[in-house]
């Protein structure tokens, strides 16, 4: 009966001492010293159901502005959070972007894409929303305006994905519409 009863204290104890330890996730970053993209075992937490980056992370990665980028795939899928590409300003900033040619979206005109909710904004260096995520596909700035779509649906075939439907139109870097597209472009 004692044995009984060390062994469901011992149990429970154990038990809670899991529970109490937060789980560590990896990524994938940019070195600065060996200008590769590397993997970084202990890189994040998930506290409250928002990333925190740890600070071996900091010491690592080559910055480019004051922004780091943090690839999160397979590493952290247990705790529920999606694959994808991250900017990363300090351990509590964040900006999730989309991936775009085997890499993170990058900044054209000073505004970089990102899905939220299901649909894609324009977000600046300071992760300040800019054009409010209300598309269903946004292209890239250029010479001021980026080709948007509300309605559009993907259409795989074989490897290849189309964009077919919606309605397309192009932006302004404020959001507003500035010109019609008579057919989609895809």
């Amino acid at each position: 009966m004692v044995f009984r009863i060390i062994a469901g204290v011992l149990l429970m104890v154990a038990s809670a001492a899991h529970a109490a330890l937060k789980p560590v996730y990896g990524c994938s970053y940019w070195d600065k010293k060996t200008d590769n993209v590397e993997q970084l075992k202990k890189c994040m937490e998930v506290k409250e159901g928002k990333l925190f980056f740890l600070p071996e992370l900091f010491t690592k990665s080559r910055d480019v502005e004051g922004t780091l980028w943090v690839g999160v795939y397979e590493y952290a899928r247990d705790a529920g959070l999606q694959d994808g590409d991250y900017y990363v300003h300090a351990p509590d900033s964040y900006l999730s972007v989309i991936h775009f040619d085997n890499g993170p979206d990058w900044y054209v005109e000073g505004l970089v894409r990102s899905r939220q909710n299901g649909k894609i904004g324009f977000w600046d260096y300071a992760f300040r929303n800019r054009i409010a995520p209300q598309f269903d596909y946004a292209g890239q700035f250029k010479e001021g305006k980026a080709l948007v779509c509300n309605g559009c649906k993907t259409q795989r075939d074989g490897e290849h994905v189309a964009l077919v439907g919606g309605e397309w139109f192009y932006i302004d870097k404020t959001g507003k519409r500035v010109s019609e597209v008579k057919s989609a472009p895809f």
